[in-house]
């Protein structure tokens, strides 16, 4: 144990001052057999039961000071040897009663030692390594999705060098066509052949290889993003707000270019709320706009999901790994849970539903294009009588 054993007489000076401190005065244990005062237990067990509890409770603070000893963080201004040192100081002075002036060799009792101190040197420690922490994750975040960045940058660049080679070797291969020397044709179409051949299995490769770096930034990015959400979270419904979305959309389309797993974008805006505003009080279209929040929640329900309120009662959905098909039945069960939810106002006499516009991200689509996409099947919505899901142009097959 990191206390003295109960089993061992302390020293005088530490029981002197201790009685002191309590305010009482000792006396001798009677012997065996001897009567005590009615109703009273012996003095000697009262005083053995005081420094069990004392012990238990040096022995769990001297736990808690070896291991900060004994685990230390290098902070940028502080190495861990330094801060193992300051703990284990301060563990003997607590727990064994040695001075913090390790010159002086007069041990102290327990109410002379410095309980002010082991607080402050602990809370100090800790509030450095919850900045030095919190710095180190926040720059990690910002290094991981500017690597996103830069790969979807070469990506690009990548696809518009492959789309001039490629318009290139249609140029060459009708040329050779036009040839009749059979043997130059024949050399120079099967050179080209072989330079397309090559230019296909890089890019091959390289997907493959974005589709690999896809999947591992996207786990390392879920537990990074953990660490943002209280500054990006939206205080009446709970979900993401306008700053998360504009974080988040930037970063779909970047990840969608590395893997090519489709991801869509669902526009939600409540229909009616103006009208329970102007009849039963900005209190029930709360109430409403909340409605909403938990009934995306019970709708979209994996952590990829991003769920954001941009303002007002228009909220929106980024939905990663999901095709339009399955975002459109989604937002039809979205409108089945918001008409579940109860209504925001005793007195109100009609249902509160949504609108919804679905656009899965094209290739090679930017943010500002994909947004407007939705909101232009959103308004489609509203305009077909409200309380309807519309998919974006452009993604529907003929047929």
């Amino acid at each position: 144990m990191f206390f003295k054993k109960l089993t061992e007489p302390r020293p005088s000076s530490e029981r002197g001052s201790s009685d002191r401190a309590n305010g009482s005065t000792l006396t001798a244990a009677p012997a065996a057999g001897s009567a005590t005062s009615a109703g009273q237990a012996p003095a000697g067990n009262a005083l053995a039961n005081a420094d069990e509890s004392l012990g238990m409770v040096l022995d769990a603070l001297g736990g808690m000071l070896t291991a900060m000893a004994r685990y230390p963080l290098d902070l940028p201004d502080r190495p861990g040897d330094d801060t193992s040192r300051e703990m284990t100081r301060w563990h003997r002075h607590a727990t064994l009663g040695f001075p913090l002036d390790e010159r002086d060799a007069t041990s102290m009792s327990v109410h002379e030692r410095d309980w002010d101190g082991v607080v402050r040197t602990v809370t100090e420690q800790r509030r450095e390594e919850h900045r030095y922490v919190t710095s180190s994750i926040n720059e990690l975040r910002d290094a991981l999705w500017a690597c996103v960045e830069t790969v979807h940058n070469a990506v690009k660049v990548d696809h518009t060098a492959d789309q001039s080679t490629e318009s290139q070797m249609e140029r060459a291969k009708g040329a050779l066509k036009r040839m009749q020397t059979g043997s130059i044709k024949q050399e120079v179409l099967g050179a080209v052949l072989a330079i397309e051949s090559a230019l296909q299995t890089r890019r091959e490769q390289q997907q493959e290889q974005y589709v690999t770096l896809a999947g591992k930034l996207d786990r390392l990015g879920k537990q990074l993003e953990e660490a943002r959400r209280e500054s990006t979270t939206d205080p009446l419904t709970g979900l993401g707000n306008r700053k998360l979305f504009d974080i988040m959309g930037p970063r779909a389309l970047q990840m969608f270019s590395l893997g090519r797993q489709p991801v869509v974008l669902l526009m939600v805006d409540m229909d009616k709320l103006k009208l329970v505003n102007d009849m039963y009080g900005h209190q029930a279209g709360d109430q409403a706009i909340q409605n909403l929040g938990k009934a995306l929640s019970k709708t979209f329900l994996r952590q990829s999901d991003v769920l954001c309120r941009l303002g007002g009662d228009e909220f929106a959905a980024i939905l990663h790994n999901t095709d339009w098909k399955m975002a459109q039945t989604l937002a039809r069960r979205l409108q089945e849970q918001l008409a579940a939810m109860p209504a925001p106002h005793p007195a109100m006499e009609f249902s509160v539903g949504a609108s919804v516009g679905v656009a899965q991200l094209e290739i090679h689509e930017e943010v500002e294009e994909w947004v407007a996409r939705a909101d232009k099947a959103l308004y489609k919505a509203k305009q077909n009588g409200r309380e309807r899901v519309c998919v974006a142009e452009g993604l529907i097959p003929l047929t």
